[in-house]
């Protein structure tokens, strides 16, 4: 069976390789990613080699002076390449342009003053190689812990941005929130900033998103269009705070959707359903809706699915669904 599935595919691989526009790998020690065309007249850049499906695209280069530095970054004389596009928006020293060989560097380059991160973007209908200025870095001494996060020793950064702490005490809690002995911050998008909270007390609220201190729940409102990005919520008693699912918390007596407080829920008799679903006495919610005229005494999840059901019928994402004839 074997022998035969070679003979098959013997025939698939000669087309393939005789097809192929990529010639030798420019420097195979750096990437799998640059070749020279078979009579080495043109660079071209094709993703692991993988024409025929990833693609190639010939490469503006100068076949002479050109040096591949990472798998993403290339030069020649004249230019800088990230990918396959030249890079045109920043003035950069390229005789003392270089990169280093370091997990999560493989778009980070420097010159003798700047750090540099590069990315491509699809503008006027064609993709561009565009670069900026990582503002505050040490082209000495920075590196990326992952592809999040870096530091130079005196700063941290996320996503390429500064962040302005206290370097030797910051710690993240988690995706979103962290503190150092000084200040609490709280992320926008790229940005982590700092906000007004106790940082000594300051945690993540039951393993969420969400934070905590000795007086405020901390809410980011991921399920609220055009809402702020973090909502202040006091309260009096910490035993009193319990997230009841990622949509819903509950603070003694009220119930909060999203971080706003629902003065309509009866929390007394509010419990969660499953995912986006939840009741109370008299009615049942589908994420922050009331769904209309749904019966919360026999509502429930049908076994076995994800639909839902009640005297009335059966429900999706909140939508009774019509009866079929």
């Amino acid at each position: 069976m074997k022998t035969i599935f070679k003979m098959l595919l013997a025939p698939l691989l000669w087309f393939l390789h005789s097809c192929s526009p990529l010639g030798e790998p420019v420097d195979a020690a750096k990437s799998n990613n640059h070749y020279y065309n078979h009579d080495k007249s043109q660079i071209r850049y094709s993703p692991m080699g993988n024409w025929f499906e990833l693609g190639n695209s010939a490469m503006k280069a100068d076949i002479n002076s050109f040096e591949v530095l990472n798998k993403w970054l290339s030069k020649d004389k004249n230019h800088l390449f990230y990918e396959a596009y030249e890079v045109k928006n920043a003035k950069i020293d390229r005789s003392t342009f270089t990169v280093k060989e370091k997990d999560y560097m493989t778009n980070i380059g420097f010159d003798k003053d700047y750090v540099y991160a590069f990315r491509k973007v699809f503008k006027n209908k064609s993709h561009h190689g565009v670069v900026k200025i990582i503002e505050y870095a040490d082209a000495k001494t920075y590196e990326r812990t992952d592809w999040d996060w870096a530091n130079d020793g005196k700063h941290h950064f996320y996503r390429d941005n500064r962040i302005d702490a206290d370097f030797a005490s910051f710690k993240t809690l988690n995706d979103y929130f962290a503190k150092d002995d000084y200040k609490a911050y709280v992320r926008n998008d790229t940005l982590f900033a700092a906000f007004d909270a106790d940082n000594t007390t300051l945690q993540i609220l039951d393993k969420s998103a969400h934070s905590i201190d000795h007086k405020n729940v901390y809410w980011l409102p991921f399920f609220t269009k055009n809402s702020p990005n973090l909502l202040t919520i006091p309260y009096e008693n910490e035993a009193e705070v319990r997230m009841l699912n990622r949509f819903f918390l509950r603070i003694a007596n009220t119930i909060y959707f999203d971080g706003v407080a629902r003065k309509d829920i009866d929390a007394t008799s509010f419990e969660i359903i499953d995912h986006s679903y939840a009741k109370d006495a008299a009615h049942v919610y589908y994420r922050d809706k009331v769904i209309p005229n749904a019966d919360a005494a026999s509502f429930k999840r049908l076994e076995g699915s994800y639909k839902y059901t009640d005297k009335n019928g059966v429900y999706h994402d909140g939508k009774l669904e019509e009866k079929k004839l």
